[in-house]
């Protein structure tokens, strides 16, 4: 029974008080942590006696601690997301055996550095994480203190121990978690920037605002110009509308006249036929004449041969026959006479008699146009009236053309006002542009001084990290001279120029190991850094002078040489 009256030393002197350790195989600052913690070899003994206590109950222990931690919704739903809570259970149970092992070597430390690792990764909170731990710490202890209550001096050395031990690993834990944590951040940060930086959106956006309102302003000044056309259109058209009226009003008179002269006509047919029905009967009145005359050639042919014998007769009666052959002389000088006058008179018939045939012919002919004048004016009627139809719907469609560019003239004012419009909200756009530009340099910018806070703590960063850092530091300077041409940020060329003293240069210069230095790609690195701080310089100079293009060809030349330190980086990061 006196084993239930045991006491315990006093409290202090479980507690180790040299603060040194005794266990090697590990770097300086695990052994700082475990002699800060009073963690030596006697620890690990006592961690080793526990072990044959608790390693017996490792399913219940790893049962009891799953049971806790699946009632937790939000703790369950990350066992779904990232794992299986079978493949938790065999990882939980692997680390109770390394820990109750108690062998803090390189491969303990790399172990719960890589539990840090996952849990950063799948982000599992520092506080969700130290409650389990210390859940899991409570059932050991709580099997310990079970177990060894009637030992209580061993009871304090084990649960101690395990204490200690399971602190050192919380600790590490941690801080590998707080350190991935603030690395992922850094290089979520840096990669946000990276991103950033290729925002080239903003220069092109307020080049196309500026080409915008130029070209409203040739919306503007063309609208104006097809205005004054279309006034002019409509203008002329009315005009053509007004004369068409005239000229309708023309025609038409034009069509009375055309009627009455073909009347007038048609009277003058008659009238030809009239003149061709008495010319018809001159005609045969002259060959009535001739007739006639013909009977008194023929009588005055009679007469003078009765003449003829008549004197003839005188001559033979002698005196007797003397007054008779005077009467046959006179007879015969009227026969002869007679015959002359039958002879003009025969020639003045024929030639009367021509005349007659030519004016009928003559007459012929004019009936003939006169028909056809005749059918002539019927037809200009008909093409007249035509013409005046047509002329009419020239007009109504005139009249439309002159109301049609009346509605253009007042869809192109339209178009004018709300070009203007286009203009003012241009304008605004312009200006939106230009604050979110500033937006982003400004947000970048803080972006940046909350990064470089990352630098100011304990982050461990090994080779990628550095140059995945100096990728973004080098890009920065690229987004400085970006927003410099955009009037943006005032640059400095001193500090452009320094190549060596930037982040990367500082890397660049600093002291790195043989396989960094040697390796190929890290020594073709340097030409093209210098280069970018170079052409950085040119644009800082040129610009400052106002020699914007010059300031814009030294940035394009400042881009090439970029994209060939971050083609070399990535090289030289995926070959580490």
């Amino acid at each position: 029974m006196s084993l239930f009256f045991k006491k315990t030393k006093p409290w202090n002197e479980y507690l180790e008080q040299s603060r040194t350790t005794n266990i090697s195989h590990v770097g300086d600052r695990v052994k700082d942590r475990l002699a800060f913690m009073g963690i030596n070899q006697d620890t690990m003994n006592h961690v080793k006696d526990a072990a044959k206590i608790l390693l017996p109950y490792k399913t219940e222990i790893v049962d009891q601690f799953y049971g806790s931690i699946t009632s937790v919704d939000h703790l369950q739903q990350m066992i779904v997301n990232h794992s299986s809570l079978e493949r938790l259970r065999k990882t939980m149970e692997k680390y109770l055996e390394q820990l109750l092992h108690a062998e803090v070597d390189q491969e303990y430390v790399a172990t719960r550095i890589i539990i840090g690792q996952v849990h950063s990764r799948i982000h599992l909170t520092a506080e969700h994480f130290i409650s389990a731990h210390h859940l899991l710490i409570q059932i050991m202890t709580s099997i310990l203190m079970e177990k060894l209550h009637a030992n209580p001096n061993r009871m304090m050395q084990n649960v101690l121990a395990i204490q200690k031990l399971a602190a050192f690993d919380q600790q590490l834990i941690v801080e590998v978690y707080m350190e991935e944590t603030f690395k992922s951040f850094l290089i979520g940060i840096s990669e946000m920037l990276d991103q950033f930086t290729e925002l080239d959106t903003t220069k092109h956006l307020i080049i196309g605002m500026d080409k915008q309102i130029e070209e409203s302003h040739s919306v503007t000044a063309a609208t104006e110009e097809i205005s004054a056309s279309i006034q002019e259109v409509a203008d002329h058209a009315i005009q053509v509308a007004e004369r068409t009226d005239e000229a309708v009003l023309s025609a038409e008179h034009s069509k009375q006249v055309i009627n009455s002269a073909l009347l007038d006509i048609q009277q003058v047919g008659g009238v030809y036929d009239k003149v061709l029905e008495r010319v018809n009967q001159l005609n045969q009145e002259i060959k009535q004449t001739q007739g006639v005359v013909k009977i008194i050639r023929e009588i005055a042919d009679q007469t003078n041969l009765l003449a003829l014998n008549a004197s003839i007769e005188a001559a033979r009666a002698g005196e007797h026959g003397k007054g008779f052959s005077v009467v046959a002389s006179e007879v015969r000088k009227l026969a002869e006479h007679t015959k002359d006058q039958i002879a003009q008179i025969t020639s003045n018939m024929d030639s009367l008699q021509r005349v007659s045939e030519y004016v009928t012919q003559q007459i012929s002919e004019t009936g003939n146009l006169v028909d056809q004048s005749v059918k002539d004016a019927h037809y200009a009627d008909s093409a007249l009236q035509t013409i005046v139809s047509t002329m009419q719907k020239i007009n109504h469609s005139t009249s439309q053309i002159a109301a049609m560019t009346e509605e253009q003239t007042s869809s192109v004012m339209d178009i004018a006002n709300r070009n203007s419009i286009i203009f003012d909200l241009s304008k605004q756009s312009q200006d939106i542009a230009k604050q979110t530009a500033i937006i982003i340099f400004d947000l970048s910018k803080q972006m940046d001084k909350y990064r470089n806070t990352f630098f100011t703590i304990n982050v461990k960063l090994n080779y990628k990290d550095i140059i995945r850092v100096a990728k973004t530091d080098h890009l920065l300077w690229k987004w400085k001279i970006y927003n410099m041409l955009l009037g943006l940020e005032k640059i400095d060329p001193n500090q452009a120029a320094s190549y060596k003293t930037c982040r990367l240069g500082t890397w660049y210069y600093g002291n790195l190991p043989t396989q960094v230095k040697d390796h190929p790609v890290y020594k073709k690195l340097e030409e093209p850094h210098k280069a970018v701080h170079h052409f950085a310089v040119q644009a800082v100079e040129s610009y400052e002078k106002g020699n914007f293009i010059e300031a814009q060809q030294a940035f394009e030349q400042l881009q090439e040489a970029s994209q060939d330190v971050i083609t070399l980086l990535s090289q030289l990061e995926s070959t580490l």
